[in-house]
């Protein structure tokens, strides 16, 4: 269908009327590679018959350019042309193939001119004094030099020969002013015939033709901006739109790649320079890539621009650069790259923008380009482009050729895949440990690699190069050194059994937040080990501001190969002195967990923690869905030592949840060696502890919280923060019926300082009530839900309710345990703790509060407000939560409820009435 091509066609049709009376003429099709010239042609051959003429076609291509007398040859052989008129001049271009073989085509045309006039086309002209010929060329460009100079012999003569010789043109960046083109267009039977872009109304002709999904105005105006009017990209955008397609291999792919094949080939060029490059070049740039004239380039730009290709200087299509780049062979690509690296390098353009063609060209041939390879990767991790960082060190350490170089580019590509997968970096340990002890390795290099050893199980190896870090700082200097102080205090918190002491170590450490960092130290290094003091001698009151200070220097310097360490110790800091609304803030708020493009490790980092904080609120599905999400971004065995943090939680919350085989299965997988030498093997020990607990092997149990009680003491970490295993061997020795010893850990839990505001205390007077007589048990116990119910903690509020709800009972108090027993069982549910949910269950027996005197008339003197309060109280929720819930201040809560205690004659929460859930149910 062509559509907007009347007029052209009713000219053409008086063309072949003044061709019928003896008028012929050339015509010069112009128009851009997809309007539709060869359509047109084949209607005019068509028109041509239907006025009883002959038609005879030629179509020209860029792979027959070298063949002499190849379009001619496709004239004569048209079938519609007598048979003796085709013999003749097969025989005729038999001799002049032969003569153009032996010399030039220009001699070969030259020496044979009388026999091209006589023999060749004087047939021609006789027959069409008998019937008028149309001979159609397509693509003239692309035509034989020699075909050329016989075509032009024609032309010369139309003018009293019947003859009507239409040369489909397009416009090309080197033929504008060829001798051909002015020799034709200076005849003066020559006349030109363009064919335009589609307009909008010609667009909408066609989308309603081919059955497009669209055809508004604005379905036209997305084909228009994306097709330029192009007839043959507009087609294939609708095949694309009707059967789907991608780059190259879409229909819109291959029309573009059509047009450009069959263009003159600086349009490739040039298509190419700027798919590779990217298409906001000068063009004085592009000139420069391409290394030609910039007349020639400006050139294709104008006809990529009348193609439908361009719209301001831009690729029209978003898929347009990848199409080209997807076609481009690999050898050309990676020539381009390197190109445009130069050329972006020469005017002094951002590393990272010159590193990425290096990358993309995969070999560096410069002097250069090494040393930019490596201030990229700086400026690549500096904005979270690890990934970005880890293929320039990669690139540089495969281009240098200087041994030492390449070992400290190998140091910091350890450190950089580290953020992605710390078992990738794995691969490069081995090199950077035997360089160490062959003195390849400063120190700034040394530390960090120690750190990475011990992560990944590998303690031996580190214990070496310990052994030589202490060496260089027991140098005749008699200084060791801020970093080696730093690294011996790290040490003394996360992988205590290999901490020494320096001389001056103690001093240091004591003192180390005040302690200026020496220039040349690793920031993230001090960071680190200011938070270790600080866990180390119990600065609990300074938590919040070290932390606060230690995640804002460690958005600082995020290429700081401590920079995991830093994050995970200060939020564990957190967690550790109960700061869990202000440690999930940190998690939460963090630029990293906002970023897609954050590395893996550190998103693990927060998943582990979210997790712990999850679990000591007794959210065990959140604490399950994120212990899994670090496992799932990084795996067991790159999380090394460290695996008993997201382990150890998943572990528990199955635990808890009644997962019982899940748990089994997590306690059966292998863990590091050196796992109970780190700090984060408490985690599992507890964990574990719990499951076997869980499982009645009691006596598994008390091995495993007796061993975190022997590691903590032994490592000077005997903080109930990290983990309260005197609480938990105090449950598994009454599980032995041994209250005494039981009694000795609680008390001695409570006497320990610094645990009056964590939820340890509430666990202890919790096993202490258990132990007391009946008439102190409730007094214990309410004391015990008050402080975890205050601190957060779900789970051991739903079992310190039980257990007061059971005090109740003993005591005689029937309605105030059913009462009891019944939120703790909601709370229970709350926390999907199903095996005390279960246990619960029993003492869920119903009874008719309505039957109390005056409970019904008390219960409808609440206001609306107060009973939905007083309701969500019933269920468990804090006053923060039921604040949040109501958009109202948790010293409201307090004062509704308060009335609420007045009316209902209770003391406390404990005591509102379990009928008021029903206010819940209805309202939900």
């Amino acid at each position: 269908m062509l559509v907007e091509r009347n007029e052209q066609l009713m000219r053409v049709d008086g063309w072949l009327r003044d061709c019928a009376m003896g008028t012929g003429r050339v015509v010069l099709l112009e128009g851009a590679i997809g309007f539709g010239k060869t359509e047109f042609l084949r209607s005019v051959a068509d028109r041509a018959l239907r006025a009883d003429a002959i038609s005879v076609t030629a179509t020209c291509s860029p792979g027959e350019r070298d063949l002499p007398f190849g379009v001619i040859s496709q004239l004569f052989a048209s079938p519609g042309l007598p048979s003796g008129i085709r013999q003749r001049a097969a025989w005729v271009l038999r001799e002049l193939m032969v003569s153009a073989a032996a010399y030039s085509t220009r001699e070969a045309v030259d020496r044979h001119r009388a026999q091209i006039h006589y023999d060749l086309f004087g047939p021609l002209i006789e027959l069409s004094a008998e019937v008028p010929i149309v001979a159609g060329v397509d693509d003239i460009g692309h035509a034989d030099e020699a075909s050329r100079q016989c075509l032009l012999h024609l032309v010369r003569r139309l003018g009293s020969a019947r003859i009507l010789l239409l040369l489909g043109e397009q416009p090309e960046p080197g033929s504008a002013h060829s001798p051909f083109h002015a020799e034709v267009v200076r005849q003066p039977q020559s006349v030109r015939l363009p064919l335009a872009p589609l307009t909008r109304s010609g667009m909408r002709d066609v989308l309603r033709d081919r059955g497009a999904k669209e055809s508004d105005d604005i379905a036209v105006q997305r084909f228009h901006d994306l097709s330029g009017g192009n007839p043959l990209l507009l087609h294939a955008l609708i095949d694309d739109e009707a059967g789907g397609g991608d780059g190259a291999k879409s229909a819109y792919g291959r029309a573009l790649l059509s047009c450009l094949y069959r263009s003159d080939p600086v349009m490739l060029s040039v298509a190419r320079a700027m798919a590779v490059h990217g298409d906001d070049l000068w063009l004085e740039d592009l000139a420069t890539l391409l290394d030609t004239d910039e007349t020639i380039v400006g050139r294709a730009l104008q006809v990529m621009a009348d193609t439908g290709m361009l719209r301001d200087g831009r690729f029209r299509h978003p898929t347009v650069a990848r199409t080209i780049l997807d076609d481009l062979p690999a050898p050309d690509r990676a020539s381009l790259h390197h190109q445009s690296a130069r050329l972006l390098h020469g005017q002094g353009a951002p590393p990272v923008a010159v590193a990425r063609h290096l990358l993309r060209a995969g070999e560096v041939q410069d002097l250069w380009a090494t040393a930019l390879l490596l201030e990229a990767a700086g400026h690549a991790s500096l904005h979270g482009e690890v990934r970005l960082a880890v293929d320039c060190l990669e690139l540089a350490r495969r281009s240098s050729t200087d041994e030492k170089a390449r070992t400290a580019i190998r140091a910091k590509l350890a450190q950089a895949e580290w953020q992605l997968n710390p078992s990738a970096s794995a691969r490069h340990l081995t090199a950077l440990t035997a360089a160490a002890r062959g003195g390849g390795l400063g120190l700034s290099d040394m530390i960090p690699l120690i750190r990475q050893l011990l992560w990944l199980d590998r303690a031996q190896e580190a214990a070496d190069l310990l052994a030589l870090v202490r060496d260089i700082a027991r140098e005749p200097s008699g200084d060791p050194g801020d970093e080696a102080r730093d690294l011996e205090t790290w040490l003394a918190c996360a992988y205590p059994p290999l901490a020494g002491r320096l001389h001056g170590t103690a001093a240091t450490v004591a003192g180390t937040q005040s302690t200026p960092a020496t220039k040349g130290a690793d920031p993230g290094l001090r960071t680190v080990a200011v938070l270790s003091s600080g866990l180390i001698h119990r600065h609990s009151h300074e938590t919040r501001e070290r932390t606060t200070r230690a995640l804002g220097q460690s958005g600082l310097h995020p290429d700081s190969p401590w920079a995991e360490e830093s994050t995970l110790l200060a939020l564990l800091s957190l967690v550790y002195s109960g700061e869990l609304s202000a440690a999930t803030a940190r998690c939460r708020s963090a630029d990293d967990r906002r970023d897609p493009a954050s590395a893996p490790t550190r998103q693990a980092i927060y998943a582990a923690v979210e997790a712990e904080i999850a679990l000591r609120k007794g959210d065990l599905p959140a604490a399950v869905d994120q212990a899994q999400a670090a496992l799932d971004l990084v795996s067991a065995r790159g999380w090394g030592t460290a695996v008993g943090l997201p382990l150890g939680a998943l572990i528990l919350a199955h635990t808890r949840m009644g997962n019982l085989e899940t748990a089994a299965e997590l306690v059966g997988q292998s863990f590091p060696a050196a796992l109970f030498q780190s700090r984060y093997g408490l985690h599992y020990l507890q964990a574990r502890g719990h499951y076997y607990l869980a499982t009645d092997r009691t006596h598994a149990a008390l091995a495993d919280f007796l061993t975190c009680g022997d590691l903590m003491r032994g490592w000077g970490l005997d903080l109930p923060g990290i983990v309260p295993w005197r609480t938990s061997a105090a449950e598994a020795w009454l599980r032995q019926n041994n209250r005494d010893q039981a009694k000795r850990l609680v008390k001695d839990q409570l006497a320990l300082p610094l645990v009056n505001d964590t939820v340890t205390r509430g666990l202890s007077l919790r096993l202490l009530a258990i132990l007391s007589s009946p008439g102190q048990r409730t007094k214990l116990l309410s004391e015990a839900a008050d402080i975890v119910e205050a601190a957060g903690d779900n789970f051991e509020l739903a079992r310190t309710l039980a257990d007061l709800g059971r005090a109740h009972h003993t005591l005689g108090k029937h309605r105030r345990s059913r009462m009891v027993m019944r939120r703790a069982w909601h709370v229970a549910n709350m926390c999907k703790a199903a095996p005390l949910c279960q246990e619960l269950l029993p003492d869920m027996r119903g009874y008719d509060e309505s039957a109390e005197p005056g409970l019904a008339a008390s219960i409808a003197s609440l206001t609306n407000s107060e009973r939905r309060i007083a309701s969500l109280a019933v269920m468990g929720y804090t006053n923060r939560e039921i604040a949040e819930k109501f958009f109202i201040t948790p010293s409201t809560v307090e004062q509704h409820l308060t009335r609420v205690y007045r009316k209902l004659a209770i003391k406390s929460r404990q005591g509102l009435p379990d009928c008021l859930r029903a206010d819940v149910a209805h309202r939900a």
